[in-house]
């Protein structure tokens, strides 16, 4: 056996003892100046195997061993070459140089930094700290997703935050599909509403939402995107592509919102989580001392708001496609027609407000800003796209269940009023909660029901969970006794005529008669 087969051998069994003691095979990798996926490989191997694969690897080499001396003194001038790099030096140097496949060029390289221990130098970048910016020069945004427990399983959430530079204060808007250019835009609005106005400059990553292409160096805005720009008034950066460092401060944001907030917690609904992410912020993400600058976030925006440029609502430009709905719910696009629910069509002149979505789907909104439904567009003419579950009139069951729920009220024009204004308000969960209140006045006192009812309508309380919440209060005050006769337990509940005696009592102006007589 001769040296190269030794060493060979020695460093195989040096793998295997170095992953025993708990080594990573980059770890190992690292330590042999080997790749990763060759340490990986030749641990899977068991001896037989190995000592196939290193005389196989022997005839292989032969092919280039001429060229030994040449890689070996490129490597030892350029430590940090890569393989291909190598590979195009010896066509460029050697024109005799064979036809050789990538994989054997590689093998040969690592062969030869093996044997002659040439390590890959480790690429470092040069980091220096920043000087911190002044109020309301920058902030800085980006996106993240996670994956929560829920009752059903798990759900994938997708987040918006955004982070002035200064004070570091920051707000996180939460979607329960992903992100589009349009809802993008919600989420800016939604931040500079919760900051309180503007910074001049907002740091972006290279993402899709807001960049078409890029042409030789410069940016292409998408035309969403830089309507609302020019709309709100402010510079806008993108980073280099790989390059975190430059907008380090919500990498960092982003990294805490799911240690922090997200890791361990309960998915109910988004509007749940957008309500626990907001109060999360204001005891903690927002009120707890920063790590870099040791100030509370919230202590500096209280200085810095009064930095930021003045937000207030505007009309942006539609990002949709109106299309009207034809008397049979259907709606015609790019030459084909698509259902919507049944009962969508209220007549002449409704409308819908289609988006298109990545992935070729279109978003179908009412003129309300309701979702109605997805669909997936086809590429041909003359196609007719009906959803089954369109067919069944579920706007009819909904109103059904109001007008049966609104009965069983005294008032039943006001519990109308009051079971429409949910609807209104929580269109999506509208039979959820008019059912959870149905279950919860089954059975119940009529006073109290309308009582409940009556408080929710004045505080303008129009959800089921208020309801319920006010329904149980009066029905644990009803419970409570209302005078000390009340409280007496009888020793004979079946006699309630002992109940009803009471002792005789002696007249006053005979102890009024003594205490006289004795003075």
């Amino acid at each position: 056996m001769d040296k190269k087969t030794i060493s060979n051998w020695i460093m195989y069994h040096q793998i295997r003892k170095m992953h025993a003691e708990g080594s990573t095979f980059s770890q190992i990798a690292s330590l042999l100046g080997l790749d990763r996926r060759t340490v990986k490989k030749y641990y899977r191997m068991d001896e037989q195997l190995y000592e196939s694969f290193l005389s196989g690897k022997e005839e292989r080499s032969k092919l280039l061993s001429p060229y030994e001396g040449f890689v070996k003194e490129k490597l030892e001038a350029l430590p940090s070459a890569s393989t291909a790099q190598v590979h195009d030096w010896l066509k460029e140097h050697h024109s005799e140089f064979p036809p050789t496949s990538p994989r054997t060029v590689y093998n040969f390289v690592m062969w030869v930094r093996q044997k002659y221990r040439i390590m890959t130098e480790e690429r470092t970048r040069d980091y220096m700290r920043v000087e911190e910016l002044p109020y309301g020069a920058q902030g800085q945004a980006d996106f993240g997703q996670y994956t929560l427990r829920s009752a059903e399983g798990r759900k994938k959430v997708w987040f918006f935050s955004l982070v002035l530079s200064a004070s570091r204060y920051k707000y996180v808007h939460f979607s329960d599909r992903p992100f589009t250019t349009g809802t993008a835009i919600e989420a800016h609005e939604a931040a500079f509403r919760f900051l309180g106005g503007i910074p001049k400059e907002l740091v972006y990553d290279q993402d899709r939402l807001f960049l078409v292409d890029e042409n030789l160096g410069e940016l292409l805005l998408t035309k969403e995107f830089k309507t609302y720009v020019f709309e709100r008034d402010y510079q806008i950066y993108f980073c280099r592509k790989a390059d975190p460092q430059s907008k380090g401060k919500i990498e960092n944001v982003i990294g805490y919102i799911k240690k922090n907030f997200l890791y361990g917690r309960l998915y109910h609904d988004i509007e749940v989580l957008q309500s626990q992410v907001l109060a999360w912020l204001a005891r903690t993400g927002n009120a707890m001392v920063h790590g870099t600058t040791k100030k509370v976030p919230m202590q500096e925006w209280e200085q810095e708001k009064a930095h930021l440029s003045s937000w207030a609502p505007i009309g942006l430009m539609p990002d949709y496609i109106v299309s009207a709905v034809l008397k049979d719910n259907m709606f015609n696009y790019k030459g084909n027609s698509y259902s919507v629910p049944c009962g969508t069509y209220k007549g002449k002149g409704t409308y819908l407000n289609l988006r298109l979505e990545e992935g070729d789907v279109l978003a179908v909104y009412n003129q309300q800003e309701e979702l109605l439904c997805h669909h997936e567009l086809y590429s041909g003419r003359g196609k007719t796209v009906i959803n089954t579950d369109h067919k069944r009139d579920k706007s009819g069951k909904v109103r059904d269940l109001i007008h049966q729920t609104a009965a069983l009220f005294s008032d039943r024009q006001q519990a109308l009023v009051f079971l429409e204004k949910i609807r209104e308000q929580k269109p999506r969960y509208a039979r959820d909660q008019v059912q959870a209140i149905r279950d919860a006045i089954s059975g119940s006192d009529g006073p109290m029901k309308d009582t409940a009812l009556d408080t929710c309508m004045v505080r303008s309380l129009f959800d089921a969970t208020a309801f319920k919440e006010i329904l149980r209060q009066l029905t644990e005050l009803a419970l409570q006794p209302t005078s000390r006769e009340a409280m007496i337990k009888l020793l004979d509940p079946a006699n309630l005529k002992k109940a009803e005696i009471r002792p005789k009592g002696s007249d006053i102006r005979v102890y009024e008669n003594l205490f006289n007589t004795r003075l």
